[in-house]
């Protein structure tokens, strides 16, 4: 999608590779002046990462000029990243195992939902630790509190069906009818609504994570206006359309009109979606890994 119309605009050709955001910062940390990528494509924590170390080019309205159209949250903090689209964690589930629908995360723990739910494992530590942001949030919690929800989550587990180690498991297993109800990201949960009539989204009234998926320019790329160049057409109301349209993402700059046809599979109203608390996250995240592992996963 934007590739084809970089190319077609006259800026230059793309490539694609696929590789592990953790890999991505590990090649531009191993050869600064010479990254193997000249953008990464990231979830929030490694594009902040990647600021922090210096290896993100900063962007700004005056290079990236449809920065200035970017939604709440969108802009990574001092310019590290842009979210090409908004994903989410929320609750997918069976109407036809679940008859009272499920409108809150606090739902998960409903005595006729036992042995019927599945939840994020190891290594999808995103989804976990955007689940419990998620919960603690449900609770009145913020970020730094987190870790009391944990304990919530010891006594669910003996009602959990399984953990999941890839988020296609999930999918599968509530396709298959095996499982009623599941925590998985928004977009895989629009492509099983297409395909299901029976099968939608919770979106709890206590809302749901925003997870941007970060463009991210190498701060010492060979290109950097075409590197820039390809992030201002990324955010332009045309190619988030199709982006979003086609991934079923939410967009990240105002101004996107999406068909009756796609809002029937996003989160329509974006006041949903709550930004999570970056910073406080990623300090924290590694002890509640841990302990999810080894307290609720085991």
């Amino acid at each position: 999608i934007i590739g084809e119309a970089f190319t077609a605009a006259g800026f230059g050709d793309v490539e694609y590779e696929q590789d592990h955001p953790t890999l991505i910062l590990a090649k531009w940390q191993a050869q600064p002046d010479d990254p193997a990528y000249d953008i990464g494509l990231f979830e929030r924590a490694p594009t902040l990462r990647a600021g922090a170390g210096g290896l993100a080019l900063p962007l700004t309205v005056e290079k990236v000029p449809n920065l200035a159209n970017a939604l709440p949250g969108a802009v990574a903090e001092n310019g590290a990243g842009v979210a090409l689209a908004f994903d989410t964690i929320d609750i997918m589930y069976d109407k036809k195992q679940v008859e009272k629908p499920i409108t809150s995360w606090l739902d998960l723990w409903r005595p006729e939902l036992a042995g019927k739910i599945m939840l994020p494992g190891m290594p999808i530590d995103g989804a976990i630790v955007f689940t419990l942001v998620a919960v603690a949030r449900a609770l009145g919690l913020k970020e730094e509190k987190v870790e009391e929800v944990l304990p919530r989550f010891v006594e669910l587990k003996s009602k959990v069906h399984s953990f999941y180690s890839d988020p296609n498991q999930a999918s599968q297993l509530l396709e298959r009818g095996e499982i009623a109800v599941a925590v998985q990201y928004s977009a895989r949960i629009g492509q099983l609504m297409k395909r299901h009539d029976n099968i939608t989204r919770a979106t709890p009234n206590e809302g749901v994570p925003a997870i941007p998926y970060d463009l991210v320019v190498a701060a010492k790329t060979r290109v950097p206006e075409a590197a820039q160049q390809y992030v201002n057409l990324a955010l332009t109301p045309k190619i988030q359309e199709q982006v979003c349209s086609t991934i079923l993402l939410n967009p990240s700059v105002s101004g996107v009109e999406l068909s009756e046809e796609t809002l029937k599979y996003i989160i329509s109203d974006q006041s949903k979606m709550f930004a999570v608390n970056d910073p406080v996250v990623i300090d924290l995240q590694q002890g509640w890994l841990e302990r999810w592992q080894r307290e609720v996963q085991s």
